[in-house]
């Protein structure tokens, strides 16, 4: 079979590979489409600690496919059914898992970090990590559950409720996902705040009620205008840049709650005045990747029609057009949410 793979930082290339055997609680999946992510661009230039990334690696932890072929123990799922994959394979039985936790699961082991992942045409699975898609649901706008997993976690631990006036900072796939989850319980008056017009008036379209175009505003004095000089209630912060970490804890009210969705990377440092959160009480929320739980959440959402994917993909590229696909990632020449690379025999829709 095919797969893209980072053999050491700085050095991808598509390769054939043997098809590795498949267990008995397996599903051996044929990958349709991988999103490529801030991530994805990290691991290929050796910014990932040695922790999370084993080399050589197949990229892909944000893909969708169709079952091919399942292991004999396998009922939940069965040749030809449309699915996506949790990329995070938690062991289930460690403590963290027990609680539910399953992020910090202490067996670390990631589809595209330390097993192969979408960028092989075909991807093993534990079973039960697969989850069916939708019908009307597109390969390509599939891939985009994983990250809505992460952002929905993040904001479902603050107080949801019409009313409270939400700040996000980063109109890119995070930000943007999270314009509509918050939508989705109820959230009307979110201010979105970034650096583009054009993905600015996206998050506009998809339900931010007002944006802030931080090149060229104020962003404290309209933030302070628009909350009434109180600060906001929510603050969801996707870049992970230390700026933005600061600027989102300067913007919240006191009392306010604060969601870290963004990772900014090995060896960055924030510096905070000691008793600066204590002082304004304030509530931060480090958030790192999706539950189990809240995969099926956002499943949930998606089949409710809550969420509308396909708006935030704005490059397809086929998998043989990797070197362009992360070319767009890295340059950001236009306007960039979500990449999708697709595998033969998928068409690129316009």
């Amino acid at each position: 079979m095919k797969a893209l793979v980072i053999r050491s930082p700085h050095h991808m290339q598509l390769e054939e590979m043997e098809a590795q055997p498949l267990g008995p609680h397996d599903v051996r999946v044929r990958s349709k489409a991988v999103g490529i992510c801030g991530t994805d661009l990290e691991i290929y230039e050796g910014q990932i600690s040695s922790d999370f990334v084993k080399y050589p690696v197949v990229p892909g932890h944000e893909w969708s496919g169709m079952v091919v072929e399942c292991g004999s123990e396998v009922t939940s799922v069965r040749p030809g059914d449309r699915v996506i994959a949790e990329g995070l394979l938690s062991c289930g039985s460690c403590a963290y898992c027990r609680e539910g936790r399953t992020n910090l699961c202490h067996q670390y082991d990631q589809l595209g970090f330390t097993r192969p992942g979408g960028g092989a045409e075909l991807v093993i699975v534990p079973a039960r990590a697969v989850h069916r898609i939708p019908n009307e649901v597109s390969y390509e706008a599939a891939v985009l559950i994983e990250p809505a997993a992460t952002v929905l976690r993040g904001i479902m631990k603050t107080p949801l409720q019409p009313g409270v006036k939400a700040v996000i900072i980063g109109p890119g796939t995070l930000g943007l996902l999270t314009v509509q989850l918050l939508k989705a319980f109820g959230v009307d008056a979110i201010c979105l705040i970034g650096r583009r017009n054009e993905q600015l008036e996206l998050g506009r379209a998809i339900g931010a009620s007002h944006f802030v175009n931080s090149r060229i505003m104020d962003v404290h004095a309209a933030i302070q205008v628009w909350t009434e000089g109180q600060g906001a209630d929510l603050i969801v912060e996707t870049s992970g840049s230390e700026e933005a970490v600061r600027l989102s804890m300067e913007l919240a009210r006191s009392g306010g709650h604060i969601v870290l969705t963004g990772i900014a990377g090995t060896g960055k440092k924030l510096v905070v005045e000691s008793d600066y959160m204590m002082l304004r009480d304030l509530t931060v929320h480090g958030i790192f990747s999706y539950t189990t739980k809240s995969w099926h959440q956002a499943l949930r959402l998606l089949e409710a029609r809550k969420l509308e994917l396909e708006a935030l993909i704005t490059h397809r590229f086929s998998i043989d057009q990797y070197e362009e696909a992360f070319e767009a990632l890295r340059n950001k020449t236009k306007p960039t949410v979500k990449i999708v690379m697709l595998h033969d025999g998928e068409e690129l829709s316009p």
